[in-house]
């Protein structure tokens, strides 16, 4: 059985970050952005960002890069494909 609603499967951080991210229509989210758009503490960003991979919302790229899964992406959200990611984050000595 799914829930119907998603503040069972969110908490209410990870609900509001959820939604500005998707509102912000962003693909790829860093650290950074994170720090910009919410006023979280180093520790609780990180906790966040845990729950949120674990859940399959954010997909890492790289460390402090990651693709955003919106909601309407499904339970198993988006694939990463790296031929559609920036060279940006993928450096020649990778």
């Amino acid at each position: 059985m799914t829930p119907k609603n998603t503040s069972r499967i969110l908490g209410p951080i990870e609900t509001n970050i959820v939604a500005r991210l998707t509102y912000e229509k962003k693909a790829i989210v860093t650290v950074k952005d994170l720090d910009q758009l919410f006023n979280l503490s180093p520790e609780d960003r990180k906790q966040v960002v845990f729950r949120l991979k674990k859940k399959k919302i954010l997909s890492p790229i790289k460390r402090g890069v990651y693709a955003f899964s919106p909601l309407e992406a499904g339970p198993e959200g988006i694939g990463v494909d790296e031929l559609l990611i920036p060279p940006l984050f993928f450096p020649k000595t990778n």
